[in-house]
């Protein structure tokens, strides 16, 4: 018993500078604020392979009303963007410039309700329907949930003083955007689903070139 506990005390004496070594060489960790085209957000940073490779998780938020006119309708509208976004910095020179690939989580929404004109008359399609013939009438478009993302960035968190000024252009892929546009009254009337139908066909048509969306960002980030 005695020489076990002599075994026992030899090996943990051994063992302690390795367990302090290892707590010493634990992965840096940095914390970033910045704002964008994706809104407001904050992050977090790792150092995977040093001056050469992190990796930045976030979240981000915005949210904008606006109004809107497609195919002679009316729309009152909300933009929600945000987006989470997994990405790893590559830095091939070992300095700030970095390229950029991964995934964003994407939020990004944009939700509508049509309106009628002074005289309470809706266009859509080009014929003229009255408030009680639509009922309510809204869309919501959809992206995308997962968007593959590149870009290149400037500032390394983990190279210099505590404190990076970091900057970030790319963008996301989040696919073909889809519209769809329901009328209440539409189920009782032929022409109005029809005519629905058609404006929802219009408005798709339109929204190719959001297949892409740019993510440009600024922020500050802090080393721990």
């Amino acid at each position: 018993m005695k020489k076990a506990l002599s075994i026992l005390a030899l090996s943990t004496a051994l063992a302690g500078p390795g367990l302090a070594h290892a707590a010493v060489t634990m992965p840096p960790v940095a914390v970033n604020l910045g704002v964008g085209t994706e809104g407001i957000g904050g992050g977090i940073s790792t150092q995977l392979v040093p001056h050469t490779l992190n990796l930045n998780i976030g979240l981000s938020r915005f949210g904008h009303n606006f109004h809107f006119t497609a195919d002679n309708a009316n729309f009152s509208s909300h933009l929600r963007l945000g987006a989470i976004p997994i990405v790893l910095a590559w830095y091939p020179f070992h300095g700030n410039f970095s390229l950029n690939a991964g995934v964003y989580i994407n939020q990004n929404q944009v939700s509508a309700t049509a309106t009628p004109d002074a005289g309470g008359i809706y266009t859509i399609n080009g014929n003229r329907y009255t408030a009680s013939q639509v009922g309510s009438m809204s869309g919501k478009t959809h992206f995308s949930q997962v968007a593959p993302y590149v870009g290149v960035g400037w500032g390394n968190p983990f190279d210099g003083g505590r404190w990076t000024f970091l900057a970030n252009a790319g963008a996301m892929y989040e696919g073909n955007p889809q519209v769809r546009l329901s009328a209440t009254g539409a189920a009782s009337n032929p022409q109005l689903a029809a005519d629905v139908a058609a404006a929802q066909r219009s408005v798709n048509s339109k929204l190719n070139f959001l297949n892409w969306w740019p993510v440009v960002t600024f922020g500050v980030a802090y080393r721990f």
